[in-house]
């Protein structure tokens, strides 16, 4: 695939004059025995591979005027998912180019979770989603956001595993939000993603509705008011603690809705009664012990970062990327690079500065965080108390730690910030830090690896 990216592929040229497929034709070594169905974007056939000789499911864009943007967004679609390696994302068994085709080869599921009927028991909805947020968790992290979670691209095989599949439209996040062409299935599409600005919270978004779906048998329908229809069997097949989950999981703001699927999905283990509990075959209990083990050791390592750095840093709050801690003082996450991350809602101040975002206090005249002009906040109160650390050498003001730019004359703080409590120093700018956790400075945006 990286030496198709290379040679830069003429897509155009690889579609013309190329045959309409059909069942009982070969196509490479695969032998096309039915069309299972046809999606906005690819065929997929069932086929036989007359090698291994076993039956797998080939995603190939249709013949047609829109063939050549078709070609290329499998072919977006294949070199994302070769990033994505996770038990519970559709597995890839093959990619190529096959007779003039663009040819996606996965193993063939059973059914999807479309194929059931709803209402379902509760007990096995409750599996499948656990194993999507699984999935859906692991693209999350590596900056990946579905922006298509249907029942139809849930993937179901025998030994109740689940796979989360069709990254078609998925949109790479990496620092910044980008706007998203295709707009998604309409019934699953959170508020902001039908606006073009989809996030990991729009994810989160449609696994809600979808749990919901298949424990009532209804699919809430916009304008979204809680309790949709359907609440009261949502109530008597759950609990109280699991009913407040989804409807947090499908609030219409997306600041009240779980920030990214590891923190939905923890958030399921803690609301899911006992006779609820997920549990699976052996395949599936090996990789969800992995992944406790690897969420146990997050947790521990998350823990003691907290217990050591708390006092220094202050309030800390969750990366909206990789969910690990980091405060209001920073200029990016310094585990994973973002700077996505704001405080206009989860500030730790009274007042928030309407150029950067983080807060501020009512008796400061200018943001210590970034550099702009002076704001009147027109408030008197000044009862919040900040811990004070050093002085501004030009006007003699009080500073608190890692500020950058005095708030009382706006100049920048030419001394380094460093604490005893931190066993380095930047090479870059000299503040502290510790690589130990950190993969980049959250003051200058050094790489420390």
């Amino acid at each position: 695939m990286k030496e198709m990216v290379k040679n830069k592929i003429n897509v155009g040229h690889i579609l013309a004059g190329r045959a309409k497929l059909k069942a009982g034709t070969r196509l490479g070594k695969y032998y096309l025995e039915k069309c299972l169905g046809e999606g906005g974007s690819c065929q997929v056939w069932r086929a036989m591979d007359t090698v291994e000789g076993i039956r797998v499911a080939l995603k190939i864009p249709p013949v047609g005027v829109e063939g050549e943007y078709k070609s290329r967004s499998l072919l977006r679609e294949i070199r994302l998912l070769a990033r994505l390696r996770h038990p519970h994302i559709m597995p890839v068994k093959n990619a190529d180019i096959i007779d003039d085709y663009v040819v996606l080869v996965t193993v063939l599921s059973t059914k999807t979770l479309g194929d059931c009927s709803k209402p379902m028991s509760a007990k096995r909805i409750v599996g499948i989603i656990h194993q999507v947020l699984e999935g859906l968790d692991f693209a999350h992290r590596h900056h990946v956001v579905h922006c298509d979670v249907t029942p139809g691209n849930i993937f179901l095989f025998r030994n109740r595993w689940a796979a989360l599949g069709d990254f078609g439209i998925s949109l790479r996040v990496k620092r910044r939000n980008k706007t998203l062409d295709e707009f998604g299935t309409p019934g699953y599409v959170a508020p902001e993603q039908a606006y073009g600005r989809p996030t990991y919270r729009s994810d989160c978004f449609a696994v809600g509705l979808i749990l919901y779906e298949y424990l009532t048998g209804v699919l809430p329908s916009w304008p979204f008011r809680w309790p949709p229809a359907g609440h009261k069997r949502l109530r008597e097949k759950t609990s109280l603690k699991f009913v407040g989950f989804v409807r947090k999981a499908i609030a219409v703001t997306p600041y009240k809705r779980f920030e990214n699927a590891g923190e939905m999905l923890d958030a399921l283990i803690e609301a899911t009664p006992k006779s609820l509990r997920f549990s699976s075959s052996a395949t599936s209990k090996g990789a969800h012990r992995h992944s406790v083990k690897r969420n146990n050791w997050q947790m521990m390592r998350r823990k003691t970062f907290v217990k050591k750095y708390e006092r220094v840093l202050g309030r800390l709050f969750k990366c909206v990327d990789c969910g690990e801690p980091l405060s209001e003082s920073m200029a990016i996450c310094p585990w994973c690079g973002s700077e996505r991350n704001t405080f206009e809602i989860r500030s730790s101040y009274d007042h928030v500065c309407p150029r950067c975002g983080r807060g501020v206090l009512a008796q400061w005249q200018y943001c210590p965080w970034c550099y702009g002009r002076g704001f009147e906040l027109n408030v008197s109160d000044t009862s919040k108390s900040v811990r004070y650390h050093a002085k501004c050498k030009y006007c003699g003001g009080k500073l608190a730690r890692f500020m950058r730019y005095c708030p009382w004359c706006r100049r920048k703080i030419r001394r380094a910030w460093q604490n005893r409590v931190f066993p380095e120093v930047c090479g870059s700018c000299s503040w502290s830090v510790d690589s130990e956790y950190w993969n980049y400075c959250p003051w200058c945006r050094q790489s420390l690896v």
